[in-house]
This record gives structure tokens, C-alpha cells and sequence, in this order.
């Protein structure tokens, strides 16, 4: 059973971040397994169960949910080799982490966070939302709501020369112009505490539990894709939305 991460687990990613090469990691490797990669893999089976009744085909094991200390730099500016935080994140076999829509609950060294999106563009599924924001926004709503409600936040890339149908409910003109979107949630410092206890496993259950609706709405709409003509003017830039990036969540 996970029973919290200890200090020296934030100790080792502090002082990795100010050392980040391969000579810092081979000598506390055995630390990093015991502080960090350990604890991470008990809280992962903990909670398997819980994203197994999320959805039964996702892929709940360790191996492919945890995230893995060594970054893949081949495609990215940033060539440090290692990361400074954790990650667990649930997806489909087979699917890269630029595709579908994911859940995911992670911590680095001053940020705790959990949530669900998207983190690349997706026409297909993002055409078959829009079409169900206008056949059946209430869906859409009730899929959102339970964590509009509990303070996430919606991040994304938005269309900047986009028409937003008449037809369209005005709460949901955000979401209509996204490429890609996700909801996050950010704890409060105070709620860091929690990180070294069993309370970290029952925070994370509760909120797969609570990202369950829109995950199993955006897997039945992946299923049935709409091909939409979007129909585009000149227009005002709107709002600029924080996008998070596809090689954040390399698990």
C-alpha cells in the first residue's frame, strides 16, 4: 500500500534540477528508486483499480502509466537528460501521448496537479464534441461541470480565425474553438502535505473518480467521428488559453 513519499524526495529532485547530468544520476540512482520510483509504483497499483472502472481498456500498468526519469530529447529544444518531476498517466495501448485524451497526476518540486485533455491537435474528435455541444450540449455540460465545479481550469490552443455558430450556447464558445483542450487542477500549496501520507492515493481516487464523465464522453465521441466544415472569418484574437505541451507527459 502507498503510504506517502518522504522528504528526501523532494531533496533528490531539488538538488537534480541543479545537477542534471548523467554523473549526478548514476550516483543516486539507488536513491532515485527508493525515494521516488517505489513509492510512485505503489501509488499507481493503488489506484489501478479506480482507472480500470474509469475505463476497463486502459492501460493501468506501472511500466506504461508511471513516467520515466530520463527524458526523450530527439525531438525537443531542451536537451537536459532528466526530468525534475513525476508522473502518472493513463492511456490507451498503443496510443502516443499527441493522441486521444488522457488522465493524468503529477508533482515536481513546487507544483502539485492532476487532470485530463488532450495535448495535441485532433480534428476528428474535436469535430465529434462540436457536433454534440449542438445535439446535445447537456451531455457536454454534465461531463464539465463536476470539475468546472471543483476549480479546474481549462487549458488549450484555440482556432484564432474561428466563426462560432449561432447555434453554439454561450458557455460553451470556449470549448468550440479549442484544437485541443484539457481541465487541471492545481492544489493549493497547503494541500503538499498530503504528498507524504495515504491522503495523496485517496486525493487521486477521488479525482479519477471525478474526471470519469468527460473521459468516457470524449472516448464514445472518439468512436464516432464527425467530419465538420469549419467555417472561418477574421476576427478579434480571443483570449489566449495556456496549452500544455505533448512532451510534458512523456511516460
Amino acid at each position: 500500500m502507498f503510504d506517502g513519499f518522504r522528504e528526501d524526495a523532494f531533496s533528490f529532485l531539488k538538488e537534480l534540477r541543479e545537477n542534471n547530468n548523467e554523473a549526478f544520476y548514476r550516483e543516486n540512482k539507488e536513491r532515485y528508486q527508493r525515494v521516488l520510483r517505489e513509492p510512485l509504483k505503489a501509488l499507481c497499483e493503488e489506484a489501478a483499480p479506480t482507472a480500470a472502472w474509469v475505463d476497463e481498456k486502459l492501460d493501468t500498468r506501472p511500466g506504461s502509466a508511471m513516467s520515466r526519469l530520463r527524458r526523450d530529447t530527439r525531438f525537443t529544444n531542451d536537451k537536459t537528460p532528466f526530468r525534475d518531476h513525476v508522473w502518472i498517466g493513463w492511456r490507451y495501448p498503443g496510443e502516443r501521448r499527441s493522441e486521444g485524451f488522457h488522465m493524468y497526476w503529477g508533482f515536481g518540486i513546487d507544483w502539485y496537479s492532476w487532470g485530463c485533455g488532450s495535448y495535441g491537435t485532433d480534428k476528428p474528435l474535436m469535430d465529434a464534441l462540436r457536433a454534440e455541444i449542438i445535439k446535445n450540449p447537456e451531455r457536454v455540460r454534465n461531463a464539465l461541470s463536476p470539475l468546472l465545479a471543483a476549480g479546474y481550469c481549462m487549458s488549450g490552443e484555440p482556432y484564432v480565425r474561428f466563426t462560432v455558430p449561432d447555434s453554439v450556447p454561450g458557455d460553451l464558445s470556449e470549448l468550440w474553438r479549442m484544437r485541443f483542450f484539457g481541465l487541471e487542477s492545481d492544489a493549493p500549496p497547503e494541500a503538499r502535505s498530503e504528498l507524504y501520507s495515504h491522503a495523496a492515493a485517496e486525493r487521486l481516487i477521488a479525482e479519477l473518480r471525478r474526471m470519469a464523465p468527460l473521459l468516457r464522453l470524449m472516448r464514445d465521441l472518439r468512436h464516432n467521428p464527425v467530419q465538420l466544415t469549419l467555417p472561418e472569418k477574421k476576427e478579434n484574437r480571443p483570449r489566449a488559453v495556456r496549452a500544455r505541451r505533448a512532451e510534458e507527459f512523456e511516460f
